[in-house]
């Protein structure tokens, strides 16, 4: 999530706890109270249905930045995303990657799928 999208969430959920606050001030607890949780079910709702409906969505995979690697004599070093292929899904993106050196060994700073 970008840092917009992070701050309209965060602008929202402000402005949702100043109105319910707003209400439980004008109107008796009881009606504050079914008002509260009138809203919980209907976010709880939407926040079911929003996470149903982004399953189906591929992931997206990002090795970026990763340090520099380096494995000798028969070892293995990783400093990016690695795993079996059939169990891994969506797309996958190496991004300004660090050295990797494999003197005797198996180094990787990208995607290594087996």
């Amino acid at each position: 999530m970008n840092n917009a999208k992070r701050y309209a969430v965060v602008a929202g959920s402000v402005l949702v706890i100043i109105a319910i606050v707003v209400v439980w001030f004008t109107v008796d607890l009881n009606a504050a109270g079914q008002v509260a949780s009138v809203v919980a079910g209907c976010a709880a709702v939407i926040t079911l249905a929003r996470e149903l409906l982004r399953r189906g969505q591929p992931a997206v995979m990002v090795a970026q930045q990763t340090g520099k690697t380096s494995a000798r004599s028969g070892g293995d070093a990783n400093s990016g995303i690695t795993g079996p292929a059939d169990s891994l899904s969506g797309d996958f993106r190496a991004e300004r990657t660090g050295d990797s050196e494999g003197d005797g060994g198996s180094a990787n700073s990208g995607i290594r799928l087996s």
